[in-house]
């Protein structure tokens, strides 16, 4: 998975894969965090921003969006790695 924020392009084994502004968002925050474990608070904050009003399912979805657009098994991710209890990580 490799990421140029400045044209806002995502490439999945040399694929480029369109996603919309949050789930670019998400990518980003989680690639910049590689290998750490981002909560669901840090996540929201950093990509919804401290005012948002709602539930962590937000998350959740848009998290099940991105990983059907770059795991090779959705079902079985291999990237986008559920911490359970705490949140998020970008396994590398």
């Amino acid at each position: 998975v490799r990421m140029d924020v400045d044209r806002h392009v995502v490439t999945v084994s040399g694929s480029k894969v369109d996603l919309p502004l949050k789930e670019f968002d998400l990518l980003e925050m989680l690639l910049r965090n590689a290998g750490r474990v981002l909560t669901r608070m840090q996540l929201i904050d950093r990509v919804w921003g401290a005012d948002y009003v709602g539930d962590t399912k937000t998350l959740d979805v848009h998290v099940k969006r991105l990983r059907a657009k770059i795991e090779p098994d959705p079902g079985a991710p291999r990237y986008l790695v559920t911490v359970r209890g705490l949140g998020y990580k970008f396994e590398p």
